[in-house]
């Protein structure tokens, strides 16, 4: 995209709700929420290093005083490749948060924070052998 000059349209920036955190802990937590509602639909979010980019990037967001949604929505919002993003929300409150996240300008300790995690897990989503 950055080569051609062509935006990226940012589909489920949120990776189905993944990146919110929400789905951090044990499953029956989260039971009847999008990961468990459609068998098969979120399968690549379960059975890869996900799990661990995620608490990897809920702990950037921490330590920034973010909840994991700002930080995911606003790096998306804010960055010059992305022209838009396709977020979903359940509820008004995120959607409230959702939308907020747009007010939010990530520092450049934040950026170098989520670009280490970046590295360390630059396609969670694939099997590692």
């Amino acid at each position: 995209c950055y080569h051609e000059d062509v935006g990226l349209l940012a589909y489920s920036p949120l990776a189905g709700g993944s990146l919110s955190g929400k789905y951090n802990g044990p499953p029956e937590q989260y039971e009847g929420a999008r990961l468990t509602l459609f068998p098969g639909f979120m399968d690549r979010y379960k059975d890869s290093l996900n799990a661990k980019a995620i608490d990897a990037y809920c702990e950037v967001a921490k330590k920034h005083g973010l909840t994991p949604t700002q930080l995911s929505l606003s790096w998306c919002y804010h960055n010059p490749l992305v022209s838009s993003s396709i977020v979903g929300a359940t509820s008004l409150s995120q959607l409230s948060e959702n939308l907020k996240a747009h007010d939010i300008k990530l520092d450049d300790d934040c950026m170098s924070d989520i670009t280490k995690v970046y590295k360390e897990f630059t396609d969670p989503t694939k099997a590692r052998n």
